[in-house]
């Protein structure tokens, strides 16, 4: 292992009298180094993930050139693993087995926006709020001409299309996301769950995507960023009366900042789904101007990274650790996920025991 020095701070140097530091200079300062190694390290998690590991590798190379990645969805020997949602103590238990150490740190790591996706000609644009989208997913709304839908859409012209649900057999945080949503501002019965009931189902949400523009009327739950990537059309959200949003980074950035951190005994941090709507303004991003953005996109997954501790892999705590930087935040963000609040980044710095003095300990758990 080596340290490199990537950057210089003036305020490295703190103080028992030193005035509370906001969020961007105590993130400077935890990442003012980076702890490099020299190996090759395996990363597992889900399949579709694959292009978002090799971003983060991408980046991460350029900085530490010995350490490279190789991305295994279902290597059980991996010592780190990336989760499109949060884990469940039995999953953090069954990883937690693979550690040599016997100990596993787990760490919120990104956001991940989930959307309507849906294939009905001249619909582009169209607005759906918590309640039409309940009925959407239960099976209440039989066609795209229903009032619940026209009334939020006074523009269009709506045709008696049928509603053909797409859904998959595999677990998925944008789907736990979105029922969550629709249980809490919507008229959605069913409890949340990241599988739920289709007029046709497929194996994975990329088989979903891709034949979605094949079916005049159907629509899928599907992250932000599978929509972007496939270029399908999705719906704007209405979040509050007069809230309407369109699928932009500032916005599903904010949504991040209605989630709620657990820790458990062992210093294992999760995050929750996030909702949109009215920000907790202190877990939001402080660079993100609040008087211009009140409103967070309204249903995100949480991504979490899983490491062991003092691995046989001296590459997975420094992985995990770069997940959560400002680089491997950017690498993510770049292909349709959304970077962790500053507040809430600085959380998981410290659930990944990235090696900081004693002083900026004590300014970032205050």
């Amino acid at each position: 292992m080596r340290r490199i020095v990537l950057l210089v701070s003036a305020l490295t140097l703190l103080s028992a009298c030193t005035p509370p530091l906001p969020p961007e200079v105590l993130a400077g300062q935890a990442e003012a180094t980076i702890d490099c190694a020299t190996a090759v390290t395996k990363v597992s998690g889900p399949a579709e993930f694959a292009p978002a590991v090799e971003a983060i590798a991408g980046m991460l190379i350029g900085v530490c050139p010995d350490h490279s990645i190789e991305y295994v969805p279902d290597d059980l020997s991996a010592e780190v693993e990336i989760l499109d949602h949060t884990p469940s103590p039995v999953e953090v238990k069954a990883f937690t087995a693979r550690c040599e150490s016997g100990t596993a740190l787990v760490a919120p790591a990104f956001g991940m926006a989930a959307t309507i996706s849906l294939q009905v000609t001249g619909l582009e644009g169209l607005v759906l709020d918590a309640r039409a989208i309940s009925g959407l997913i239960d099976g209440s709304i039989k066609s795209w001409d229903d009032q619940v839908i026209q009334d939020l859409n006074p523009e269009f012209i709506l045709d008696p299309v049928p509603v053909i649900r797409f859904v998959t057999n595999e677990k998925s945080a944008a789907v736990l996301a979105i029922t969550s949503w629709a249980k809490r501002d919507g008229d959605y019965a069913a409890k949340p769950s990241d599988v739920i009931r289709g007029d046709q189902t497929f194996e994975t949400v990329d088989e979903l995507a891709a034949e979605l523009f094949n079916v005049e009327g159907a629509f899928g739950i599907v992250p932000l960023g599978t929509a972007v990537i496939n270029g399908l059309n999705t719906a704007r959200l209405q979040v509050t009366k007069t809230d309407i949003l369109t699928p932009e980074p500032v916005y599903t950035m904010r949504g991040i900042a209605t989630t709620e951190l657990s820790e458990n005994e062992l210093g294992q941090l999760t995050a929750s789904v996030a909702f949109g709507g009215k920000v907790n303004e202190n877990l939001s991003d402080p660079l993100i101007d609040p008087a211009n953005f009140k409103s967070g996109w309204p249903a995100l997954g949480i991504g979490h990274v899983l490491a062991c501790e003092n691995s046989k892999d001296l590459g997975a705590l420094p992985f995990a650790r770069f997940v959560v930087r400002g680089e491997g935040q950017g690498a993510l963000e770049g292909i349709g996920y959304t970077r962790l609040p500053l507040p809430i980044r600085l959380q998981s710095i410290l659930a990944l025991k990235t090696p900081l003095s004693e002083e900026l300990l004590e300014q970032i758990k205050n």
